[in-house]
C-alpha cells in the first residue's frame, strides 16, 4: 500500500497554494496543507509534521530561506526534507536571494505539476520511505 505523503505548503499566493493542492491531492499520493502565511509556518509545520515541506522563497514578513534556516536548526523539525518554490525563472537570479544557504531543491511556479511531484519523489524516493523522522513525538 502506498503511504499518503504528508505536505506543508508555504505560499503567499492563495491562488496558487489552492492549484497545486488540489492538483497533488488530485493524483492520490498527496494530503496537502496550506498557509499563505509566512509567520504561521513554523508553528504550522511544528504542529503538522509533514513528510516535506514546500517553501516560496520570496515571501512578506519571514523569506522562505530564512523559515528553512529556522526550521533545519529546531530539533522537531531539522529532519523535514525541504522543497523551495519560486516565481523566478533563472536560477542566476535566485542565487542573491539563497547567498550562502545551501541551496535546497528548486522548482519554478510556472513549471508544469509533473515537475513539481518528480522533485518530490526525489526528495522521497520509495514512497516516503526517506529514512528521516521528522518531528520528534
Amino acid at each position: 500500500m502506498l503511504k499518503i505523503t504528508k505536505i506543508v505548503l508555504i505560499d503567499d499566493d492563495k491562488d496558487l497554494c489552492d492549484l497545486l493542492k488540489m492538483e497533488l491531492e488530485a493524483s492520490g499520493r498527496f494530503q496537502v496543507i496550506v498557509t499563505s502565511q509566512s509567520t504561521t509556518a513554523m508553528a504550522m509545520i511544528k504542529k503538522e509534521c509533514p513528510d516535506l515541506a514546500i517553501i516560496d522563497i520570496n515571501m512578506p514578513h519571514i523569506q522562505g530561506v530564512d523559515l528553512v534556516i529556522k526550521l533545519s536548526q529546531e530539533p522537531e523539525t531539522a529532519g523535514i526534507p525541504f522543497l523551495y518554490l519560486t516565481g523566478t525563472i533563472s536560477p542566476a537570479a535566485v542565487m542573491p536571494i539563497i547567498g550562502s544557504h545551501n541551496l535546497q531543491p528548486l522548482v519554478s511556479k510556472q513549471s508544469p505539476v509533473a515537475d513539481l511531484i518528480a522533485a518530490i519523489d526525489r526528495l522521497l524516493p520509495f514512497s516516503n520511505d526517506h529514512g528521516n523522522q521528522p518531528c520528534l513525538t
